[in-house]
Order: structure tokens, then C-alpha cells, then sequence
């Protein structure tokens, strides 16, 4: 199974997906790729493979990614040697929910007819949702500027009213309830295992 964990800003996407690694120590990550400066405590190789602007635009014109996109004023993306890795396992693969809605077509696209059917066949994409009330608190205690949190929120909103259709399972992540979330999305996974 290739489990695609999004969702909007601040929902507790990472938060989720390490509990999920938690409970399943056979899950492979998969370690997307931006051109951000770690944040304290974040590893490169671990939490993101961390590249300069310049490195990541070199590899998208080598055709080294699956997808990318741009995103508060950084590129994230996942390059193909994470997913040719996880052919044979289970993985967690978490993604920006502008490119979730549409990681079937960047999968057929990026790889052979063969490789990428037994790919699409895996994937479940799961979406994370939380209260808009829930998002500014979490933003504000990033230190971000008002400008940067109400242009997040409002590419959340844009981003959900063009992709909504195109996700797996919707899973609302209520404050407080983390536990109930990630259960909710173990029987996810039970049931399409």
C-alpha cells in the first residue's frame, strides 16, 4: 500500500505521519524534497532532503522528480528514486493536497507503463482536515506574518474547492483528538490492505 497522507496547512500532517510510523515500523517513508532552510531540529534525509533553489530547479530539468510544486515561497517535491524504492513495501508518502488530488497522473507520467501501474494500484490518498480557528492558532505560533498566514489559508481553501473529489478519504483532525484521528485512519488502511 502507498498511503498519501495531505491535508490543509498546519492539520497535523507530520504529527499524524509519525505516529503512523510509530505503529507500523515496516512502513517506508518516503523523504520528499524542498528548497526551504530546515526548520530547528529537522534532518536532512529525515524530515525533508533538504536542496538550494538552484540544486532542486537542476533536477526538475533533469526530470528527477515524480512532482513538485511551489508553495509559500518554496519548492517541494518527491524525487523518483524515493518511489522505485518502495515498489516491493508499504509507505507513507506525505504531499502538498494541490499535488495528492493528482499523484495517479504524476505516477503514470514519471514511470513506465509497468512500474507505475503496480504503483497507482497501492495508492490511497488520505486527506487531513482541522478547523480554520484551529489553522491560525497553529500558524501564529510559527511566527509567521499575517500576510503569510492569510495567504496559506486562503490557498487552502482554493486548493480544496478545485481537489476535493480527488481524495481517497477525508479525515477531520479535531483539536485535542489525535489519537481518534490516527485510529480513524488505521482502520483506513485495514480495510484497504
Amino acid at each position: 500500500m502507498l498511503i498519501v497522507l495531505t491535508g490543509k496547512t498546519a492539520s497535523g500532517k507530520d504529527t499524524i505521519k509519525v505516529d503512523l510510523l510509530k505503529r507500523y515500523p515496516s512502513l517506508k517513508l518516503i523523504v520528499t524534497t524542498t528548497s526551504r532552510v530546515p526548520r530547528d531540529g529537522e534532518k536532512d534525509g529525515v524530515d525533508y532532503h533538504f536542496l538550494t533553489r538552484d540544486q532542486f530547479e537542476k533536477k526538475i530539468k533533469s526530470g528527477d522528480f515524480v512532482e513538485y510544486v511551489e508553495y509559500g515561497g518554496n519548492l517541494y517535491g518527491t524525487q523518483k528514486t524515493q518511489l522505485e524504492q518502495v515498489l516491493n513495501t508499504d509507505s507513507i508518502w506525505r504531499i502538498d493536497p494541490s499535488r495528492a488530488g493528482e499523484i495517479r497522473k504524476f505516477i503514470e507520467r514519471a514511470f513506465p507503463s509497468e512500474t507505475g501501474e503496480k504503483l497507482i494500484k497501492k495508492v490511497v490518498v488520505i486527506y487531513i482536515s482541522v478547523a480554520d480557528d484551529v489553522v491560525l492558532q497553529r500558524l501564529k505560533k510559527r511566527n509567521l506574518s499575517d500576510t503569510e498566514i492569510e495567504k496559506r489559508m486562503e490557498d487552502d481553501r482554493k486548493i480544496w474547492s478545485q481537489s476535493k473529489d480527488k481524495y481517497d478519504y477525508i479525515v477531520e483532525n479535531v483539536a485535542g483528538k489525535l489519537e481518534e484521528t490516527v485510529n480513524k485512519i488505521i482502520k483506513i488502511i485495514e480495510a484497504n490492505q
